[in-house]
């Protein structure tokens, strides 16, 4: 299986998934969907896109982020926003393990659900992205983008976005599998 393994797991209380777990996931899987394999958009760079859009004098109304990821507030993230999926759900069981773990765009996320892969795969898809000239090669889903802005101005930074900058800065950068 192309992006990560199924793994068996109980039912323990759920714990939120570590940011260094997260990004080495993300890292692995390229930043792209594991099942549409579109890019996706690390989210808190998009807070900052806004943010410095604001801070040049630009008063309009922007759609570049919304903390619920709303179609109208953040219609990229909507679509586009990487989230970390279980191939196997965790109501059904799936561990929080990195190899039951991969990388989704919100929508398919959504739209997988709790879904087995047997009852994912019946489902109506979009039919996976595929690139003329390939898969997209040096897409980091604008994580080093956060990382320059968060480092440039380190005091508007929220606790989470702390950890966000921390786990991207000591988790090993590694190209992912073709």
């Amino acid at each position: 299986m192309p992006c990560g393994a199924i793994l068996a797991g109980g039912m323990a209380d759920r714990k939120p998934i570590s940011k260094a777990v997260q990004v080495a996931v993300f890292r692995r899987d390229g930043w792209l969907c594991c099942w549409c394999k579109r890019p996706v958009i690390f989210a808190p760079v998009m807070r900052f896109l806004e943010r410095e859009i604001r801070a040049s004098g630009n008063a309009d109304r922007l759609s570049y982020y919304h903390a619920h990821w709303t179609r109208d507030g953040a219609p990229l993230l909507d679509l586009l926003g990487a989230v970390i999926d279980h191939i196997e759900a965790h109501s059904a069981g799936g561990a929080d393990q990195i190899d039951n773990l991969v990388t989704a765009c919100n929508k398919c996320n959504g739209r997988k659900s709790a879904a087995t892969l047997d009852r994912w795969g019946e489902r109506p898809m979009e039919k996976p992205v595929k690139g003329k000239y390939g898969e997209p090669q040096h897409w980091d889903g604008l994580s080093s983008l956060f990382v320059m802005m968060a480092k440039s101005d380190p005091a508007v930074l929220t606790a989470g976005e702390r950890g966000w900058l921390r786990a991207l800065q000591s988790s090993p950068v590694t190209a992912p599998p073709r």
